[in-house]
């Protein structure tokens, strides 16, 4: 039997949703909470958590929006393939060494510093830091099967290069950091969308004729100030879109160069948004320097060759499981003085 707790649904008793203690196990039936496949419980200001470990079958938690510092609560939970606890307060990634089955990890939103610790995770495909703390990305090679690497707005200056090709990577954002020096590369050579906008970035590498899916490329709001760049994104035969707008070399741009760069591209269906003319000529210097261009999804969404990276979740059939008034806590508020 497939079960499911989410405290979401709207046939779940009110009154649970108003509990200063809450009973987990009193929601499964006989109070066997082993056969609980999923548990969703969102912003519901749980502080602490106790361990998880009689729910051995649990395969998905999302915990968002609430005050928990650590992951100590699923240290034993071997079946979880999908781990969502954005918006906390966890400042660090540990107890998730023996988690073998994990493929999809979202823990954007808190306090996380050293991300050394991830590197254990053979498994996982998606992985979601995103507005943390990470100054600095370690060697990411051991991650074979990863898929979608999110590590935008945080305080990244180095970003360690990869021992060798991530060959299942397709999609890496780092936007909004302090990057000076991105590794462009053969390691990174399935990427197909890359966003390295609002950075440190002073120029782009010749190593990233080696980037032969690339199809998305952002690098807005750097310092780049060589052009040289562009003669290799020519040979760059999948690549659609770029953003470019906000850097030195940009501000120097017009109609003429801005079609003579068109001309070098001849792959390419947008630049920063715009679509290029049919006849592949701009009549008129499309941008103007005073609005903000930068990259939002919502521009993205528009563009035809943006890759769309599902997340991949089995669904599991959802039962609304009757309670039981003799059961003993598993989630608990910290008491205050």
């Amino acid at each position: 039997m497939n079960e499911t707790y989410n405290e979401s649904r709207n046939d779940v008793d009110s009154s649970l949703r108003i509990l200063s203690i809450l009973k987990i196990s009193s929601i499964i039936k006989d109070g066997d909470i082993s056969n609980c496949k999923e548990l969703i419980l969102k912003n519901r200001n749980i502080e602490e958590c106790e361990e998880l470990y009689q729910m051995k079958n649990l395969q998905k938690i999302d915990l968002s929006e609430n005050k928990l510092k650590d992951l100590k609560m699923v240290e034993m939970n071997l079946n979880l393939q999908q781990i969502i606890l954005q918006k906390n307060i966890i400042d660090n990634i540990n107890y998730l060494n023996n988690i073998n089955n994990l493929t999809y990890l979202n823990l954007s939103y808190n306090k996380i510093k050293i991300i050394d610790h991830i590197c254990q995770l053979k498994n996982i495909k998606t992985l979601i830091l995103a507005y943390n703390e990470i100054e600095k990305v370690p060697n990411l090679s051991s991650l074979q099967n990863l898929e979608v690497l999110i590590l935008k707005n945080n305080m990244i200056e180095k970003f360690a290069k990869p021992a060798k090709e991530m060959r299942h990577l397709k999609k890496i954002s780092l936007s909004f950091n302090k990057i000076r020096e991105f590794y462009f590369g053969s390691h990174f050579s399935q990427v197909q969308e890359l966003r390295l906008n609002n950075n440190k970035l002073i120029n782009i590498s010749k190593d990233i004729l080696y980037m032969t899916n690339l199809k998305l490329l952002c690098i807005q709001n750097n310092f780049i100030i060589n052009l040289d760049f562009l003669d290799y994104l020519s040979q760059l035969n999948y690549l659609k879109n770029i953003v470019l707008s906000d850097n030195p070399f940009f501000k120097k741009m017009n109609v003429h160069l801005l079609n003579e760069l068109i001309k070098k591209l001849k792959y390419l269906k947008n630049i920063n948004f715009v679509p290029i003319p049919p006849n592949r000529k701009f009549v008129n210097f499309p941008f103007d320097s005073s609005k903000n261009n930068s990259l939002n999804d919502e521009n993205l969404n528009h563009m035809d060759c943006k890759p769309k990276f599902k997340q991949e979740t089995k669904h599991y059939k959802k039962n609304i499981l009757p309670v039981n008034k003799n059961s003993r806590n598993i989630f608990k508020r910290k008491q205050r003085n």
